[in-house]
């Protein structure tokens, strides 16, 4: 009776601490994939899988867009490849960091930025998450100390760049 009781200890133990870590852990590893999934296929020039992380909105960023997924990837894709002609893009990226704020990911990353034929690196850009269809994706990439045209670029909002 004694190894019962013990058995139902550990596995109710066991069961409390994965209702709170499982989730967490879920959360930010997604957020995480999503970062990677735009900014490694972006420095590849992978860009429709790119766009697959992004999460898109034209209005407030919790109501569904009215832009279609189709006309947000094009032009999603055509202010990348604009922006890359004009000189400036994603080279690389370090110190990927993502964590939970009251079991919201947020996140920074430094960006290594090739601007009219120089490297620069943006550090500390911060990332905000925002959930669709079951999985968290990246929805702004912003630097508080200026705004920088590829961060909004590389963001999933359709409301501040010309459609």
């Amino acid at each position: 009776m004694k190894k019962v009781i013990g058995l139902v200890i550990i596995v109710g133990v066991i069961s409390i601490l994965s209702a709170f870590y499982i989730p967490g852990f879920t959360d930010k590893n997604q957020s995480r994939n999503a970062v990677e999934g735009v900014l490694d296929n972006v420095i590849e020039q992978n860009y429709e899988e790119a766009f697959k992380s992004v999460y898109i909105y034209d209005r407030a960023s919790d109501l569904e867009p009215t832009i279609s997924f189709n006309d947000a990837k094009t032009k999603w894709i055509n202010r990348v490849k604009d922006l890359k002609e004009k000189g400036t893009y994603v080279v690389g990226y370090s110190n990927l960091r993502v964590k939970l704020d009251d079991t919201y990911p947020v996140g920074t990353v430094d960006l290594v930025i090739m601007e009219n034929g120089e490297k620069t690196v943006k550090k500390d850009v911060s990332l905000w998450f925002a959930k669709r269809e079951g999985n968290w994706k990246l929805g702004n990439l912003y630097n508080n100390a200026d705004a920088e045209e590829i961060l909004g670029v590389l963001s999933g909002n359709f409301n501040s760049h010309e459609n």
